[in-house]
């Protein structure tokens, strides 16, 4: 197989092109980023045996790519994973992710259905598209009820997938990724709040929890979320039309997540509250049942060992 990865210099895009290029099955990689985010390295790849001979990249938004491009590229497989994800940010910048997340979306899905021989289109979406929860674990089935603009366009783009397949049989597959943190994570100013609390803890400057904490996510470990991409690229696109969730079936909430950041990274910050955002979900719980009878994924690493992993990486950065 031969695979185009949008987004291939973010946290998804690296791990994925390391997995990929161990597949023997797979034999060659497009990564296709315009390094618009702020990362630690300039060059973010991991360099495993056979990466040079496998792996190229063009420097791009990846909406900018036309039919005859693609069609030259000659891929089985698209993973789009490229996408601006900070809420707060989609708040202020409304116009920006509109046009990043859901046009850019939008315009790549509908030139994929022109070229030649239609790749797999796997979109990488959010939970954030079910909105509050009306229940825990949060199946696919879920009512969707997203609260901020970036929400909104994530859901958007996935209707946009959607609606190629419903109409043309276009193979799309949609997997929303729960909350997944690991090395290379963004560190801008709206960095994830793993990225954050680790960057604060290694430079012993306060930890912000917003309100009193409680509020849940369910954290997974970026090795075990691109294994679960990996497993649905297949060549016959037997999983077209599906919609999957992966996560760990577990809340943790921000408050214990703070604690337990400080102390794996031996950390002397002060933990501090502060008044959090109204839109801000309360608790956010996978069921990844589905993915698990399809593929017979289920995550391995635990969220401790994930974060020890991960505050490691970072200590050797700063």
């Amino acid at each position: 197989m031969r695979v185009l990865v949008t987004g291939a210099a973010g946290l998804y895009g690296i791990h994925l092109v390391d997995n990929l290029v161990q597949r023997p099955d797979v034999s060659h990689i497009i990564g296709v980023d315009d390094f618009s985010r702020k990362y630690f390295k300039k060059d973010p790849f991991i360099k495993s045996s056979r990466f040079e001979e496998k792996f190229t990249l063009i420097r791009k938004k990846f909406y900018d790519l036309t039919i005859e491009e693609l069609d030259k590229m000659n891929v089985d497989v698209v993973v789009h994973l490229a996408a601006h994800i900070s809420i707060p940010e989609s708040m202020e910048q409304a116009n920006e992710y509109f046009k990043n997340n859901e046009w850019g979306t939008f315009r790549l899905m509908q030139t994929l259905v022109r070229t030649e021989n239609w790749p797999l289109m796997v979109y990488a979406s959010s939970p954030e598209v079910y909105g509050n929860p009306i229940y825990t674990p949060m199946d696919t089935n879920h009512p969707m009820l997203p609260r901020s603009i970036y929400a909104v366009t994530k859901l958007a783009a996935e209707k946009h997938c959607k609606a190629m397949h419903e109409w043309y049989k276009y193979p799309v597959v949609v997997i929303r990724n729960f909350n997944t943190f690991g090395e290379n994570q963004d560190i801008s100013d709206h960095s994830g709040v793993i990225s954050k609390f680790i960057l604060d803890a290694l430079r012993n400057d306060p930890m912000i929890i917003h309100d009193n904490g409680e509020q849940t996510r369910d954290f997974q470990y970026v090795e075990d979320a691109v294994r679960a991409y990996s497993l649905v690229i297949t060549k016959d696109k037997r999983f077209s039309g599906k919609v999957f969730n992966i996560g760990t079936n577990k809340q943790t909430s921000i408050k214990h997540l703070a604690h337990l950041i400080k102390d794996l990274a031996g950390s002397r910050s002060p933990i501090m509250n502060r008044p959090g955002r109204s839109a801000d979900l309360m608790s956010l719980e996978a069921d990844y049942s589905l993915i698990r009878e399809q593929t017979g994924w289920e995550p391995k690493v635990g969220l401790e060992a994930g974060l020890k992993r991960t505050i490691h990486w970072y200590s050797q950065l700063i």
